[in-house]
């Protein structure tokens, strides 16, 4: 039967084939016997591999016939070393993905050199040649778990390798939308995975798919987006919300579906995860500082048992906190629906990107001095889409696509108005991590040269709401370099984040803005608006810096801001934005008639006062100038004759003010109560000065 003059030199060799010829037909009948006998030893001993629970009963048929082929094919007469090494790569990517121990395979490869040493025992009669076929087949073995201990080392080195990548990628995201496109690039590269989302609950209650990763991912939120399948949910009073997700999002902790196939809750969804390749998933919830659920990533692996891996379960832990505390720090993104990420960003590609433009006042005296262009989309349908609505589905090369296209039209759009008499700076919001990115600065310079214009027109307002990093020497050097080109810099929405004093600190611009949302609040708490623009105000002058307040809404706030000393005013009571070709209109009809001498309004009354108080502090220890300084007229009083307040409460109030300003009023007492009432007043005369403008606004 075998030829007893062979020798074996190579395991793959001729010598090899030729000894191995004459047993394939044994070894063929003999492995699918073979393989059944070692998971029947495997149950009978307690030490089945977890793995199997995961299959169902035609599935685990499946796989003994697999590993029978494999190991027919492993003592295939014509098998060639790199044949081999392919087919053992394979299977020790599976066996490494299923989360099958390496001592397992040794115990299966143990158990099936003991079936082939009888079978030799039975067929090979050459003591020389049985010999040498133990020998090369003993090779082929020990080669073959070689190669799949290399494939799992490989794969947990991936493993290693995507948390090493998570870890830099969340030191290095801008953005929310560039941190979870990353994180899910990670997850979902990994050998085995299959596709990622990340979803968050929206101001309904409903839990919002954003962002996805993989084609299967893609397919399947299509799918639910479609109703073929129910959406992911958080509600336990809807079937949906008891999967993996909702259970997750409610409890707070990861859960693992090992068999997603098998386990009853995945039924509505079966047909459709089948087809896709579903075999596992983990639901990993994303928790804030308080431990509860601010949104949920869910993975999706193409093998069962694939995240009950060790090295999976670290990797999920640690993902777990990492990401929790880096979305926590960017929930004030809005939630946006995957389907109109992808529509923004589809239209931001075909450059469906409208500028509008909302001036910007001197309120010394109402002259123009500036253009802030504000970028809004057109969609499909005509309508103008808002930037809030898009900005956050945003990541880097989106927002320097957006901020190109921009500064291109507004270029195009400053050239009309030149050409109509109208030739004032231009100002354009720019991301604080373009100062990082040198696509930017080049861009920048590229434009300005095509389009041939002025750089010293072009203002930059960094965004204070993108994340810009630290302001690190380098970013100064190109900020340095735009500055030296004639390009300005200001610091938007001034208040609006403690990093944004900080900047003011550490770099001088040429301008800041204090964020309208702090003085739109002045419709409802007109001291504390007053009081933050007063302070900001003087903070920014107190670097030499100029002011814009942002946000003034009405001629009273208008007014206060020209009062406390703010340099220029933007806001709906001076203009709202408009598109380039109403610009020479409004600027023709435009009329400024704020008095910063002569308040006409409680909350312009306000802000007098309260400057004339600071100013009362200054000179608090110097006796002969109080006196001086409280015998001069009063701003608050041009008000009072304005309104025709003499003798009424505010009069009263503020000629008793002075009175206590002028004497030492021992702990003060009285002064502060005087000072409180006629705050309280002030404030009643502007509320109800809001209410009769509301009033004639609807008549």
């Amino acid at each position: 039967m075998v030829d007893a003059s062979a020798t074996v030199t190579d395991p793959y060799g001729s010598a090899a084939a030729q000894l191995l010829r004459p047993l394939e037909a044994y070894i063929v009948a003999m492995a699918p016997d073979a393989v059944r006998h070692f998971y029947a030893l495997l149950s009978d001993t307690g030490r089945m591999p977890r793995i199997i629970g995961a299959l169902s009963a035609q599935e685990f048929e499946q796989l003994q016939v697999r590993e029978a082929q494999h190991l027919v094919a492993l003592l295939a007469a014509d098998l060639g070393r790199a044949e081999h090494l392919e087919r053992a790569y394979k299977a020790g990517a599976v066996h490494r993905l299923t989360d099958v121990a390496l001592d397992g395979l040794i115990d299966a490869y143990a158990f099936y050199q003991g079936r082939i040493y009888w079978l030799l025992q039975e067929h090979v009669h050459d003591v020389h040649s049985r010999e040498q076929l133990l020998r090369l087949i003993g090779e082929r073995m020990l080669q073959d778990l070689q190669a799949q201990v290399q494939r799992y080392s490989s794969i947990n080195t991936a493993g290693a390798t995507a948390l090493a990548d998570l870890n830099r990628h969340v030191m290095s995201a801008e953005n929310l939308a560039d941190l979870v496109r990353g994180a899910l690039e990670i997850f979902g590269s990994l050998p085995g995975s299959i596709g990622a989302f990340f979803a968050r609950v929206d101001d309904f209650g409903e839990l919002q798919v954003e962002q996805s990763f993989g084609a299967a991912a893609e397919a399947y939120h299509h799918a639910m987006e479609a109703g073929e399948v129910p959406r992911l949910s958080v509600d336990p009073l809807v079937s949906a919300g008891q999967g993996p997700g909702g259970r997750a999002w409610r409890s707070g902790e990861i859960v693992v579906s090992d068999a997603w196939l098998l386990e009853a809750d995945k039924a509505p969804w079966r047909e459709v995860g089948a087809r896709l390749g579903f075999r596992s998933s983990a639901a990993v919830p994303l928790l804030d500082e308080h431990g509860r659920s601010i949104a949920l990533l869910s993975l999706y692996a193409a093998w069962p048992g694939f995240f009950s891996s060790g090295g999976m379960q670290g990797l999920l832990s640690h993902a777990q906190l990492l990401l929790s505390s880096a979305v926590e720090r960017r929930m004030s993104a809005a939630v946006v629906p995957l389907r109109k990420q992808q529509a923004y960003r589809r239209l931001l590609s075909e450059r469906c990107v409208v500028l509008h433009y909302q001036p910007i006042i001197d309120l010394r005296d109402g002259r123009l001095v500036k253009l802030e262009a504000l970028a809004r989309m057109r969609g499909a349908d005509g309508e103008l889409i808002a930037p809030q609505r898009f900005l956050p589905t945003f990541g880097a090369d989106e927002l320097l696509g957006l901020f190109q296209i921009g500064l291109e039209q507004l270029c195009q759009d400053a050239a009309v108005l030149q050409g109509g008499g109208i030739e004032v700076s231009m100002a354009i919001n720019f991301p604080a991590a373009g100062f990082a990115d040198p696509r930017y600065e080049k861009a920048i310079f590229a434009i300005l040269q095509r389009r041939n214009f002025t750089a010293r027109r072009i203002q930059l307002e960094v965004l204070e709401t993108q994340e810009g990093g630290e302001w690190t020497p380098a970013r100064q050097e190109v900020i340095q370099r735009l500055r030296s080109a004639g390009i300005q810099i200001a610091q938007d929405d001034l208040g609006s984040g403690h990093s944004s004093l900080l900047r003011m600190d550490q770099y001088p611009f040429d301008e800041v803005k204090i964020d309208g949302g702090l003085v739109r609040g002045a419709l409802h708490s007109p001291k504390r608006a007053v009081e933050f623009m007063l302070y900001l105000t003087r903070l920014a002058h107190a670097f030499d810096i100029p002011v814009t307040v942002e946000g003034l809404e009405n001629p009273g706030i208008i007014e206060a801001a020209a009062i406390l000393g703010a340099d220029r005013g933007q806001g709906y009571g001076i203009a709202r934005p408009m598109p380039v070709t109403d610009v020479a209109g409004w600027y023709g009809q435009f009329r400024y008639d704020i008095n910063a001498r002569r308040p006409r309004t409680a909350i312009g009354a306000m802000a007098a006062y309260l400057l004339w108080e600071q100013q009362i502090a200054a000179i608090a220890d110097r006796p002969e100038l109080v006196a001086q300084f409280v015998g001069a007229r009063a701003i608050v009083d041009e008000f009072i004759r304005a309104n025709h307040l003499e003798g009424g409460a505010v009069a009263k109030l503020l000629a008793r003010n002075h009175e206590l300003a002028s004497v030492f009023d021992g702990a003060g007492r009285e002064t502060a109560k005087v000072r409180t009432e006629l705050l309280e007043t002030l404030t009643r005369h502007w509320l109800d000065e809001v209410r009769a403008e509301r009033s004639r606004e609807a008549s």
